[in-house]
């Protein structure tokens, strides 16, 4: 097992270095995208001589492999630089915000993760019930519908029918207030369970119909079992692995939702964050917060991995 584990850590250094590397070069080689940092701190209108004592500032008048490996040292340092605008540590800024984002997309992966595996096995043991059909009318129902319309409504349909609007704005810690921490966060993460949930149903029952008609589940059923017995110890335990597969994915794209539900319900997280500094064309804070994200997807889908190594060891010498 701890083999394999080295084995797939050993990768992790090698795409970090590609994926820093990618995004520095992106951001720097098409200036018509990303603009002038120079031009967007000092104006339009700034002179040349002022812009070029910012460039020389920031460090952008040497090579870019230079400026590469500069910031490369400075992450490996656990210095992640300031930003263009105001000058704020970043490292303090995402450690202030990552809070806020961790609530969000835990609190997706357990909504999304209980309401699929639950229903998606009630969908597959109560097959060609009005509960069945009902299941998957709201499986492919949830699938249709964008994230940022449902929390718009989630704003406006309580304001209008009950004169109620949910908590918008800040962020109080559920250790501080756990009631206002619900409100705030409990109606907008299972909206943005959804997606995930619809998909995780559809899979479940689909998967579940097929290992229930096993000859090692009849064969279980034959010997008298009890029915909750054969369906989440024998049949459920071999849905597993695709299960893991859903539940990683929901968890890796939770980020992208906590982004829209942060600027939809005017949180200050990482993902409302991100998206200043893209429209602000903040280089420092993007950069940084692009190889973030890559990271956490490469340690997902490690963490997969290595739950698929646990629960069929096959897969370790694969």
């Amino acid at each position: 097992m701890w083999r394999f584990i080295v084995r797939r850590l050993t990768f992790i250094p090698i795409i970090g270095i590609i994926i820093s590397a990618f995004v520095f070069v992106m951001l720097r080689a098409f200036p018509q995208f990303t603009g002038d940092p120079a031009v967007n701190i000092c104006g339009l209108n700034c002179p040349a001589e002022r812009l070029e004592i910012i460039r020389h500032e920031l460090g952008l008048d040497k090579p870019i492999i230079v400026q590469y490996g500069e910031w490369m040292g400075d992450v490996l340092t656990g210095n992640m630089g300031t930003n263009y605008y105001g000058g704020l540590d970043i490292a303090d800024e995402i450690v202030r915000r990552l809070p806020v984002s961790f609530e969000i997309m835990l609190l997706t992966l357990v909504f999304g993760g209980t309401i699929g595996i639950t229903f998606g096995i009630l969908s597959a043991v109560m097959r060609n019930t009005p509960l069945d059909y009902g299941v998957r009318f709201l499986a492919v129902f949830g699938q249709s519908l964008p994230d940022f319309f449902l929390l718009v409504l989630l704003i406006v349909i309580p304001s209008i029918l009950f004169n109620y609007a949910a908590p918008i704005g800040g962020y109080v810690a559920p250790w501080d207030d756990p009631w206002t921490n619900a409100r705030m966060f409990v109606p907008p993460t299972l909206i943005l369970s959804i997606g995930g949930a619809a998909g995780l149903m559809r899979l479940v029952r689909s998967t579940m119909l097929e290992v229930l008609r096993s000859d090692y589940v009849r064969t279980a059923q034959a010997k008298g079992l009890h029915p909750r017995a054969v369906v989440l110890r024998h049949a459920f335990r071999n849905t597993l692995a695709p299960t893991i597969t859903v539940l990683t994915f929901i968890l890796a794209t939770a980020f992208g939702g906590a982004l829209i539900l942060e600027v939809v319900m005017s949180i200050d997280g990482l993902g409302a964050f991100f998206f200043r500094s893209v429209i602000q064309r903040d280089l420092p804070v993007v950069q940084f917060t692009v190889l973030y994200t890559a990271m956490i997807v490469v340690f997902i889908n490690l963490l997969q991995d290595i739950t698929y190594a646990y629960i069929d060891p096959r897969v370790r010498f694969g």
